[in-house]
């Protein structure tokens, strides 16, 4: 029985999004004349695809024992399709305490380590929002602990066959491409250094589903996402909604609902696939790159948050821009009654993790992906400056 944190927007009468959270297809996305090179990764040996991400990792655990070997150590801050792998194969799981930049705090797992329980034998480490976590000391700390290193890159664009160093030091790597990439699905595994991949092969979704697949991707690329005004003003709760969510503590035996076992061997639709293996990658990263400068700049010197990473290292393509705000209470709900596509992992295990505690409901997750137009962008950060400055809820009292 595991405990978690939970929150329950039911009732909140939120309206949908104004701005896509993640990339579609749109006119430049796509280099049609030749692949990209993603083609040599994508015909790895050494790759194996899914439908999703968290299935590749069920895999990388199983792989490493986890379960029947012993416990995994995770994160204390993370989302629970980090944890469904684990609770899936019946593993235990260990919560290991991060630093306020989300870097695993070393010195504390070996205290820890020298503790009561099971000996650990796989360790995940993630690299959120694409920025590169300290890899060496926690590969030195695996090692010297004969604990499996996996690479968590769900938030990285993981080309494993380019010069970045992400996901190539773990006995394995998973990572999300549909995060990145304007596709409807998709789950990668990677084994580096001689580790093998699952016996079992992953198959086709089916062709019913193939080409509902289809149809939706170009129904999907012909939808014009209009501009939010400048004028817009948040949406507020009728009479018979709640102005807050339910905030508390649930108990579970079993995985999320996100978690279809069904779903373990399926591979990507044939045409996320293709469109993966036609992206202009260039395009991409200078798109994201751009974007994530664009929300340092407009952040910087506004009350009530702050970057959490406000530097972009040159070799990192962030997946989204983390915005650490000081009121959740009241900046949370405004800025998702104004329509802004905010996520954040506000249904985490207990931990005894303060940075996760706090982040759970401090910490946004802000779209910062290559399809966002100037247009959205300057919505989106403007709003988030009225809010932060309070004149969003000035104007409507």
């Amino acid at each position: 029985m595991m405990q978690y944190h939970t929150f329950d927007a039911t009732g909140c009468g939120f309206p949908p999004p104004r701005v896509p959270v993640l990339p579609s297809l749109k006119r430049g996305s796509l280099g049609l004349h030749q692949p990209t090179e993603t083609a040599d990764w994508m015909s790895s040996p050494n790759a194996r695809f899914y439908s999703r991400g968290r299935y590749a990792m069920t895999d990388a655990y199983r792989m490493c024992g986890v379960g029947a070997g012993g416990p995994l150590l995770v994160p204390s801050y993370h989302c629970r399709s980090m944890l469904d792998p684990a609770i899936r194969l019946g593993a235990a799981l260990q919560f290991y305490p991060l630093r306020p930049d989300l870097k695993p705090d070393i010195e504390h797992l070996r205290d820890n380590l020298q503790g009561a329980g099971d000996k650990p034998v796989a360790l995940l480490l993630t690299h959120y929002f694409g920025f590169a976590q300290p890899v060496d000391e926690v590969l030195d700390f695996c090692r010297q602990n004969a604990i499996a290193l996996i690479e968590d890159c769900s938030h990285c664009l993981f080309m494993p066959l380019g010069g970045s160093r992400l996901g190539k030091s773990g006995r394995y790597c998973v990572s999300s491409p549909y995060k990145f990439f304007p596709v409807q699905d998709g789950g990668m595994l990677w084994a580096n250094s001689g580790a093998t991949l699952p016996a079992q092969t992953t198959s086709s979704p089916g062709l019913l589903q193939e080409v509902k697949g289809v149809l939706r991707w170009m129904k999907q690329a012909s939808v014009k996402t209009p501009t939010p005004s400048r004028e817009l003003e948040p949406h507020r709760p009728a009479a018979s909604q709640t102005t807050q969510g339910s905030d508390g503590l649930c108990e579970s035996t079993g995985t999320s609902r996100h978690y279809a076992n069904g779903c373990e061997r399926t591979r990507p639709l044939a045409i996320s696939r293709w469109a993966m293996l036609h992206t202009d990658i260039g395009r991409l990263m200078r798109r994201r790159r751009a974007h994530y400068a664009s929300w340092v700049e407009a952040v910087a010197g506004l009350p009530n948050c702050k970057a959490l990473y406000p530097d972009l290292p040159e070799a990192d393509v962030p997946y989204m821009f983390p915005l650490l705000i000081s009121n959740p209470e009241t900046e949370f709900y405004e800025l998702k009654r104004c329509g802004v596509p905010v996520w954040r992992w506000d249904d985490i295990a207990v931990s005894a993790c303060p940075v996760a505690t706090e982040y759970r409901t401090h910490l946004l997750h802000l779209p910062c992906h290559q399809e966002l137009t100037g247009a959205q962008m300057a919505w989106l950060t403007r709003t988030v400056a009225r809010v932060m400055s309070g004149k969003v809820v000035q104007a409507i009292q």
